[in-house]
Order: structure tokens, then sequence, then C-alpha cells
């Protein structure tokens, strides 16, 4: 059984996250999600998501193609649950080039075998949550 991880924030669930969590699903049998911590979001982006961890945890958690949810470790580069949930494949959407190079050093330093695959953009781009932030004024 291959298990694919995923990343994000998910800060409000839209269909560009739909179709993430559906192209990563076609990868392998099991998929599973990590959900940014809130004050890795306020490190990453410089500001506090809409919604909280719990919150947008528990709205993924209901999305049919996803099998696991859980929200992720507090300090960046930490990947505390790598060594138990061991994935096969890494997902990682178009615009986590830094969480990429990330994860690399890391599976290289532990010695892990994920394969990192990056999913293609949806509808070019126009349902990146920032923009769809930015038309709603948040």
């Amino acid at each position: 059984m291959k298990t694919i991880l995923i990343f994000g924030t998910f800060d409000f669930l839209h269909s560009g996250h739909l179709h993430a969590f559906q192209e990563a699903k076609k990868l392998g049998d099991r998929l599973v999600v990590s959900i940014a911590r809130d004050v890795s979001v306020e490190n990453i982006k410089g500001k506090t998501p809409i919604h909280s961890e719990e919150e947008r945890l528990r709205l993924v958690q209901h999305i049919d193609v996803v099998d696991e949810a859980f929200l992720g470790d507090e300090e960046l580069g930490v990947y505390s649950f790598f060594s138990e949930l061991k994935p096969d494949i890494i997902a990682l959407g178009y615009d986590q080039d830094g969480l990429k190079l990330d994860l690399e050093r890391f599976i290289k330093k532990h010695n892990y075998k994920a394969k990192i695959v990056t999913l293609s953009i949806y509808k070019e781009g126009k349902t990146k949550s920032s923009s769809i932030k930015k038309k709603l004024g948040l």
C-alpha cells in the first residue's frame, strides 16, 4: 500500500485544494494530510490564518479522498511524524518550493526513501488562496 503525504495550510477550502487532494490520491492508496500549525503559518506567511488549526483540521478530515489528517509540527523542518508515517510519496503544490527544498534536505539527512512530486497548477492559479482572499478583501 502506497502512502501519499501532502502538506498545506488549507485556511479555507476551495476547488484548488480539492484538485490537489484528488491529484495526490491518484499517486497511491492512502492520502494523509499534514495541516500547518497556526504558529508555522504566522512564521511563514506573516499573518494569522482565518480559521484556527483545529477548524482547518476538522474541515480537511471531511474530504472524501483524505484518509487521515493531522496537525503538523510547530517548529519548521522537524517532521517528527515521518518515521512512523513512512510516506512513499510526498505531493506538494506548485508553489511550495521552499518546503520542497526543506523536505529534500530532511529526507537525505535521515535516509528516507520518499519521492517528492510537484502537483500541477489548477486553473492557472486563479484558485490560489492568497488571490481569493485578496478578491474577498481578507
